[in-house]
């Protein structure tokens, strides 16, 4: 990766694990998973998370983790999948503009909604006991949008990519070649 690394922001199931994936092997550097290592943290599954500890004891963690992931960004030019989970955080705010000011890359992963859906699950049948999940969703989704575009990163549409062709537009946006992940020219 470059010598500034890359954090990639988005609402889930926008992609930051999965094109972060992509991206590290593309370039053969350092994923820094924010949810899974939070949850590794924890005890626990990145699926299981929200419900096995406490959900304030869960957002300390991801607090915690993001604020290392993002400094090794800055310091080892790692790829850090951050989500958007923490972004309202103030410690998170300000350790991303840090990074900006070091040479950091944000990526703001986004797609439709209706493909976020699909991605996270809501598209199967459920119980109206559940209540209206997809206004929750569609709900949170603005919430995160708003986040993303708050910290002022560039935007890279998934809905209709693979991982890799999500990494290859990351890779150029930065100045690499998404052929060799060396700086192009």
């Amino acid at each position: 990766m470059s010598a500034a690394g890359v954090v990639l922001l988005g609402a889930p199931g926008a992609g930051s694990s999965s094109v972060g994936a992509a991206l590290v092997r593309s370039t053969g550097g350092v994923l820094l998973d924010v949810v899974d290592d939070a949850a590794r943290a924890l005890g626990t599954t990145p699926e299981l998370a929200l419900v096995a500890v406490p959900e304030e004891r869960y957002r300390d963690a991801l607090v915690g983790v993001a604020l290392t992931a993002i400094g090794r960004a800055a310091a080892d030019g790692a790829v850090v999948a951050l989500g958007s989970g923490c972004l309202g955080d103030r410690r998170v705010q300000d350790a991303l503009r840090h990074a900006v000011a070091a040479g950091v890359n944000l990526i703001h992963l986004t797609a439709t909604p209706r493909r976020l859906a699909t991605r996270n699950g809501l598209d199967a049948p459920r119980s109206v006991a559940l209540g209206n999940v997809h206004q929750a969703f569609a709900q949170m989704l603005r919430e995160r949008e708003e986040e993303c575009a708050r910290v002022g990163a560039v935007v890279v549409d998934t809905t209709d990519t693979t991982p890799a062709q999500a990494a290859a537009a990351v890779l150029r946006l930065v100045g690499l070649d998404p052929a060799t992940g060396g700086a192009i020219g």
